[in-house]
């Protein structure tokens, strides 16, 4: 099979160069006696060469010292092209790998002050109940007041155009998913980082993808279930059709671990589905958004261990904030151990309406609705032991007015807002960590307003304010004034 070959710029004149020296050989041979005599002294002088040459053998002419400069200089100017070119040689230049690194994050510092009313009656806190086996209460008449920071680095790095992953450091607690704050005040400890995303994903073109791992909320939601900070764990797909010019679909999967059990096959997570369009653009540069969504979870329920056993208790929630409906699943009345009474099948609708105001300020309504199907009044009031009144419902609006993001000194933003949150709309677990300090049956306003004091550097100041539904007295009032910056 005859080999490839390659033909170096310089090859036509080295064999210039050795054709000429061989047409010299030939004329020597055939001159005549004088002439050879007249060479005869430089012949003999010269070294004897071989007598016979091997059959086969191939004689290699001496490159001339030139030659091999140029060359060698060729060479060079090809590889300093092609280093250029790859991006790991030259001014300023790194490796192709290096590039598709990126990294972001953010830094907040916050002071917070929560006001309780002094009227408010005890509520149990079910985390530390459940941690200790003893009933134990939440603050609900101390206020308190607390200088709070949050750190967040993330790093995602692309492999090709279809496959990419990411990470991403941040403060706060490995046991507690709704909040990445570190409360300042431990006599000078340090901060523990945990390891908030892990995660790959796939992109099939420019309307599929998939992602497994750790990773941020796939939903189009709002913290009447989801708290800011939750990331999920699991397998998620996404479609993104266009339809038109102006109108872009989505159509969200995802199956979401909540609790792996060792000593059980019942592990507890949740199934979800949503349906929306991501974009949808209207006359005038408005844009509207709409999502659908079904989030069935499972195994979510409480059971009670028979007498004198511990088999159920793993069916305690591993967190919990406070309002949904709880009761007690030990067989041992001196240890209490609370669980779900509900099971928790949400149907949930958000949607948002952006129109542009004010030269480059823009004005959005949000809203987002909820209710709990799964919820069976006999069922609940069968394990509680007394009549259960069905609260499955809830709501959030928001009007919100200025530039689309404060990126920069002069850039601004306000907000108003009224949530209300039936005890058993949601899981508590998941839901807002601020609003009446994290939770359901709530219900109240807030308000905010965040300015730009620098590139991607902000001032913002929030205010809470809630009060229980149907539960017991519980009125909290939040103050919160933060600087954060982007990065």
């Amino acid at each position: 099979m005859p080999k490839a070959s390659m033909t170096h710029p310089l090859t036509p004149l080295f064999f210039a160069v050795a054709t000429a020296g061989s047409a010299m050989h030939a004329f020597a041979a055939d001159a005549p006696d004088s002439q050879r005599v007249a060479q005869a002294p430089a012949a003999a002088a010269a070294p004897a060469t071989p007598a016979a040459v091997a059959p086969g053998t191939v004689r290699v002419p001496l490159i001339p010292e030139f030659l091999r400069k140029e060359i060698k200089d060729e060479l060079r100017k090809e590889l300093r092209e092609d280093a250029i070119r790859e991006g790991w040689a030259g001014p300023g230049a790194v490796p192709a790998w290096v590039r598709s690194l990126k990294w972001d994050g953010d830094l907040r510092t916050r002071y917070q002050f929560d006001n309780f009313q002094p009227d408010n009656a005890p509520a149990i806190s079910v985390l530390e109940t459940n941690r200790s086996r003893a009933l134990s209460l939440l603050n609900t008449t101390q206020d308190r007041q607390r200088l709070r920071v949050r750190a967040r680095v993330g790093l995602t790095t692309s492999a090709d155009e279809n496959w990419a992953g990411g990470v991403r450091l941040t403060t706060g607690s490995s046991t507690e998913p709704v909040s990445s704050n570190q409360t300042l005040g431990t006599y000078n400890n340090r901060f523990t980082p945990v390891l908030d995303r892990a995660y790959i994903r796939f992109r099939g073109g420019e309307q599929f993808s998939a992602v497994a791992g750790r990773f941020g909320n796939p939903w189009f939601g709002t913290e009447l279930l989801w708290a800011n900070d939750l990331s999920f764990d699991g397998v998620a797909l996404q479609w993104t059709p266009s339809f038109g010019a102006d109108t872009r679909g989505v159509f969200t999967l995802a199956a979401l671990p909540v609790q792996e059990l060792e000593i059980s096959k019942a592990d507890k997570g949740m199934v979800g589905l949503q349906l929306g369009l991501d974009t949808v653009r209207l006359p005038g540069d408005a844009q509207a958004k709409l999502g659908v969504a079904y989030y069935y979870y499972g195994r979510i329920t409480g059971q009670t261990s028979p007498a004198g056993s511990t088999l159920n208790d793993f069916t305690a929630p591993a967190f919990a904030q406070k309002g949904n409906t709880y009761y007690n699943i030990s067989s041992d009345p001196n240890r209490p151990l609370l669980g779900l009474a509900a099971k928790y099948h949400l149907l949930n609708a958000t949607g948002s309406l952006t129109l542009p105001v004010l030269g480059d300020k823009f004005i959005t309504f949000t809203g987002d609705l909820v209710d709990n199907l799964g919820f069976d009044r006999a069922e609940v009031s069968a394990r509680v032991g007394s009549n259960v009144e069905a609260k499955t419902r809830g709501f959030m609006v928001r009007l919100a007015l200025g530039h689309s993001e404060v990126a920069k000194t002069g850039d601004w933003q306000t907000f108003v807002g009224y949530k209300r949150v039936e005890r058993d709309a949601v899981l508590d677990a998941f839901t807002d960590s601020d609003f009446r300090l994290g939770g359901t049956d709530a219900k109240g306003y807030s308000v905010g307003a965040s300015y730009g004091l620098g590139r991607n550097t902000a001032a913002s100041l929030r205010v809470l304010s809630a009060d229980s539904i149907s539960g017991a007295p519980l009125s909290v009032d939040v103050i919160q004034f933060d600087v954060q910056v982007r990065f």
